[in-house]
């Protein structure tokens, strides 16, 4: 009985929190490069997200149709 409630605890950990946490990182990351970027590197990370957001919303969009 104790394994399930701490292996519930554990999934909703890695379901919700390890997300935020990681939204979180990933936008200071982008934050801080950008702030110490010169205009080139700017517009390389530019171009980057936007392709990383394409594909992103592609395959939530693949995942959820399937």
């Amino acid at each position: 009985m104790i394994l399930d409630v701490n292996r519930y605890n554990f999934l909703v950990m890695i379901k919700f929190i390890l997300p935020i946490v990681v939204f979180i990182a990933a936008v200071y990351g982008i934050s801080y490069f950008w702030n110490n970027s010169s205009s080139k590197g700017k517009k390389m990370m530019a171009k980057s997200l936007i392709i990383g957001l394409l594909i992103g919303i592609s395959l939530t969009i693949y995942l959820i149709l399937d």
